[in-house]
C-alpha cells in the first residue's frame, strides 16, 4: 500500500495529495490518504474524491511512502512520519521542486531525521523542467485516458470566476450552447455555478473545478479551452495535460499565454471568448484529430508522463488485471422516494427483460425485501439520516459502493427525480450506459432546472406514459428522450368465482364475515398526513354490518395508533395491496403513478384522494382525468363529508358496479414494461 503524504499541511496540499492519489490508484496501484490529515473544511466535491482513499494507517500496511511538495516540509509532517514508525522494508521517497543542490540536501535531510533513514529524492525540475503552474505541489503528470465512443465533440470552456462580472459572457455561452457542431460545457471555479444556476441562463450545464477528478473531466472532453490570466491551478492543469496526453486538443486562451509558456503542446486561442467560437468552428474542429495526435508526439508531455514519474518513484509496472469477458452488468437503482413505488416500477422492467440480461439492484433498505422477493439480487445502500454528521453522509457510502461494483460500459438505470451525487460522479467516471427512468407529470409552477440539471450524464431518459393523453405533456426535449406506454404490474383476471372464494378465506383467517370489503391506500403520512380521511374512513364502515375495512401500507410505514380501536377496520403491510385490491367493492387510494395505473388496468372502483406535496407529480390532474371519464370519482383531502357520501354511493347505489363496467370498456394504452426494458438494453422499443 502506498501512503501519499505532503510536506505542508494545507487545504491545497491535501488536494495535491488527492491528485496523485487518483492519478497512481488509476494505473493500478494500491493508495491510500492518511485520514486524520483531511482538512475540517473540505468541499463537499472532494469527499467523494477523497473517500475512496482516506484510511486509518494503524488498519493498513504500508509498502512505500511518497511525499510530495518536499521544498517545505513543516513540523507537523515531520511528527506524523516519525509516528508512523516506518521499517526499513518501507520505500520513502520525496517530489519537489529545488532550486539548488542545497535546497534538495535540506528537504532531505528533514524527512531522514524524522524516519531514521535516508529518502530517496525526485527532483520534479530535472525531471520535468519549468513548472506549467507556479508554486505546485503536485508532481503533476499526464495519463492518458479512454478513448470515447462515437459522439458529437464536447467543448469544455474553463473560466475564472471574475469572467461572470462581464454582462456579456452568460449570453455569449448561451450562444454558443446552441451551435449544432459541439455541446458546451462550463468549468467554474467557488460560487460560479451556483451563479450561473441562479441567473436566466441556467440552461448551460455548468461544472465546479472539483466537481470531479481532472480524468474524469479529460474522459468527457474533445477540445478545451482555458482562460484566465494563467494556468488555472493545479487541478485544471492536470486536465489539459490528461487531454492532451489522450490525444484531444487544449486550447491556452489565458492572457498570459501560461500553458504555452510552460511549454505544454496546446493551441494559441483567442484571449476573448466572443472569439471562441469561429476559432472552435473553422480552425479546431476541421483538425481535431490531427491536433491531438501531433500533441501526443511531443516530447515535453512524454517527460511530464505518468510513466515518465513512476518511473523516477521507482514504482514498477502494475500486473495488468485480466480482461473481465462477463456481460454487461445492468444495474438498477431506485431512490425511495414517498413509497417503494420506484422499486417496484424498477422490477417491472427488469422482469421484462431478456434472460441474459441478468439484471441486479443497489436499494435503500426499506426497498430491498420487495426487490429480493421478486427474485433479484440487490445491494444495499445506506438511508439518509438526521443522526448521520452531513446531509450527504449516506450518499458518500452510497457512491463508494457503486464505484466497487460498476466497471466501464456497465448499464446503470436510475429510478427518481432527484440525480445524486453518488449517482452522476458513477455514471461520469466510469462512463457508463446510463439511463434516467423520469416521470413526467409535473405540478404547475415546478421548477425544472434542479431537477434536469444532470440530464446530460444519461445516454437517454425514459419517461413512462400516463394512461391519458393530455397528462403526457412531459417538458423534456431531445432525441435522447423516449416515452414508453405506462408501467404497470398485471396481475391474472379474478373471476367471479375466485373473489368469492378468497373474501371467505380472508373472513374465515380474521373470524369474520365479509359483505363489504374496502381498501384504503392513503399513504404512511409522508407527503401528507392523511389520518383524518383515515379516521373518518374508519369511524362511517365501523357502522356497516359485515363489512370489513382494510387500510394497506408498505412494510415499515408508520400509521395513527387510533386506527386499532375501530372493530371493522384492520392495518395491513405488505407487497401486494393489489390482490386485496382485486377482490374489494372499493378502493379509496391516492393517485401515485403505480396505485393509479394498477387500479385502472384492473378495473377497480376507485375514489382517489390526491396527494399535492410540492415535491410530488400532480396527483390532482392525474384523478381528475379518471373521473371526468367516469372511470373513478376523485376527492380531495378537505373534503371529508363529501368522501362520506361517495363512499355510500359506492357501496350502496351501485357507483361501483357502474364504474367497473366502465373500466371493462376503458381503451388503455399498451403498457411499455417491455419497450423500456429495451430501450436500456440499446435495443429499438417496439
Amino acid at each position: 500500500m502506498i501512503l501519499i503524504e505532503a510536506g505542508e499541511q494545507t487545504d491545497k496540499a491535501f488536494d495535491a495529495k488527492l491528485l496523485v492519489a487518483t492519478q497512481l490508484a488509476a494505473r493500478g496501484h494500491q493508495v491510500v490518504l492518511d485520514d486524520r490529515t483531511r482538512p475540517e473544511k473540505l468541499e463537499r466535491y472532494q469527499k467523494y474524491e477523497a473517500a475512496a482513499f482516506l484510511a486509518d494507517l494503524e488498519a493498513v500496511t504500508l509498502t512505500r511512502v511518497v511525499l510530495i511538495g518536499a521544498e517545505s516540509v513543516v513540523q507537523e509532517t515531520m511528527m506524523a512520519l516519525r509516528g508512523m514508525r516506518l521499517g526499513a522494508d518501507v520505500t520513502v521517497s520525496v517530489t519537489g521542486r529545488f532550486g539548488d543542490r542545497q535546497s534538495a540536501i535540506a528537504a532531505r535531510a528533514k524527512v531522514a531525521y524524522a524516519i531514521g533513514r535516508e529518502p530517496d529524492i525526485v527532483d520534479l525540475a530535472a525531471l520535468q523542467g519549468p513548472p506549467l503552474v507556479a508554486n505546485a505541489i503536485s508532481p503533476l503528470a499526464a495519463a492518458p485516458t479512454p478513448e470515447p465512443p462515437e459522439r458529437l465533440p464536447q467543448l469544455f470552456v474553463v473560466l475564472p470566476l471574475e469572467a461572470l462580472d462581464d454582462p456579456q459572457t452568460l449570453p455569449i455561452l448561451s450562444a454558443v450552447d446552441n451551435l449544432p457542431d459541439y455541446r458546451l460545457n462550463v468549468i467554474l471555479p467557488g460560487k460560479g455555478k451556483e451563479q450561473v444556476k441562479a441567473s436566466r441562463h441556467a440552461g448551460l450545464t455548468v461544472f465546479g473545478y472539483s466537481e470531479l477528478s481532472p480524468a474524469a473531466f479529460a474522459r468527457l472532453a474533445d477540445i478545451a479551452a482555458f482562460f484566465g490570466d494563467g494556468v488555472p491551478g493545479e487541478r485544471m492543469a492536470a486536465f489539459a495535460l490528461d487531454l492532451m496526453r489522450s490525444g484531444r486538443v487544449a486550447i491556452d486562451c489565458t492572457s498570459g499565454g501560461g500553458f504555452l509558456t510552460g511549454g505544454a503542446p496546446v493551441l494559441r486561442g483567442p484571449e476573448e471568448i466572443a472569439a471562441l467560437a469561429n476559432y472552435i468552428q473553422h480552425t479546431v474542429l476541421v483538425n481535431r484529430r490531427e491536433i491531438g495526435r501531433q500533441a501526443q508526439k511531443s516530447p515535453w508531455l512524454t517527460t511530464h508522463s505518468v510513466e515518465a514519474l513512476e518511473g523516477a518513484l521507482g514504482l514498477g509496472p502494475v500486473a495488468e488485471m485480466p480482461v473481465d469477458e462477463t456481460p454487461r452488468r445492468v444495474l438498477f437503482v431506485p431512490t425511495n422516494g414517498i413509497g417503494l413505488g420506484h422499486a417496484q416500477r424498477c422490477t417491472l422492467i427488469a422482469e421484462a427483460m431478456v434472460t441474459d440480461a441478468n439484471p441486479a439492484f443497489a436499494a435503500f433498505p426499506s426497498c430491498v425485501p420487495l426487490i429480493r422477493d421478486r427474485g433479484f439480487d440487490c445491494l444495499p445502500l445506506v438511508q439518509k439520516s438526521p443522526d448521520h454528521p452531513e446531509d450527504h453522509a449516506n450518499d458518500l457510502l452510497s457512491y463508494l459502493r457503486l464505484r466497487r461494483v460498476l466497471r466501464t460500459g456497465d448499464r446503470l438505470v436510475f429510478d427518481g427525480g432527484f440525480v445524486f451525487d453518488s449517482i452522476h460522479r458513477v455514471i461520469l467516471e466510469h462512463g457508463l450506459d446510463a439511463t434516467w427512468i423520469r416521470r413526467g407529470l409535473w405540478q404547475a409552477g415546478q421548477t425544472l432546472a434542479t431537477a434536469l440539471d444532470r440530464e446530460r450524464a444519461f445516454a437517454r431518459v425514459i419517461v413512462p406514459s400516463e394512461a391519458f393523453a393530455e397528462l403526457n405533456a412531459d417538458r423534456g426535449a431531445g432525441a435522447h428522450v423516449h416515452t414508453v406506454g405506462p408501467i404497470v404490474r398485471r396481475l391474472p383476471e379474478v373471476g367471479a368465482a375466485e373473489r368469492t372464494s378468497r373474501r371467505e378465506a380472508l373472513g374465515a383467517k380474521l373470524g369474520r364475515g365479509v359483505d363489504d370489503l374496502v381498501v384504503t391506500m392513503l399513504g404512511g403520512g409522508v407527503a401528507a398526513d392523511r389520518t383524518a380521511q383515515m379516521q373518518a374512513l374508519s369511524a362511517m364502515l365501523d357502522a356497516r354490518p359485515n363489512c370489513l375495512h382494510l387500510i394497506v401500507v408498505w412494510p415499515g410505514a408508520v400509521v395513527p395508533a387510533g386506527l386499532a380501536s375501530w372493530k371493522n377496520t384492520c392495518v395491513v403491510q405488505t407487497q401486494n395491496a393489489l390482490a386485496l385490491c382485486q377482490i374489494a367493492d372499493l378502493v379509496v387510494s391516492a393517485t401515485g403513478y403505480n396505485s393509479f395505473h394498477e387500479l385502472l388496468y384492473h378495473g377497480v372502483p376507485t375514489i382517489f384522494v390526491p396527494q399535492m406535496a410540492t415535491f410530488m407529480d400532480d396527483q390532482e390532474r392525474r384523478a381528475r382525468a379518471a373521473s371526468d371519464r367516469g372511470l373513478a370519482e376523485t376527492v380531495l383531502a378537505h373534503e371529508i363529508l363529501l368522501l362520506e357520501r361517495e363512499v355510500r354511493a359506492f357501496l350502496d347505489a351501485g357507483k361501483a358496479d357502474r364504474i367497473r363496467s366502465a373500466l371493462a370498456a376503458a381503451d388503455l394504452p399498451e403498457t411499455g414494461n417491455g419497450d423500456a426494458a429495451s430501450l436500456i438494453l440499446g435495443k429499438e422499443a417496439r
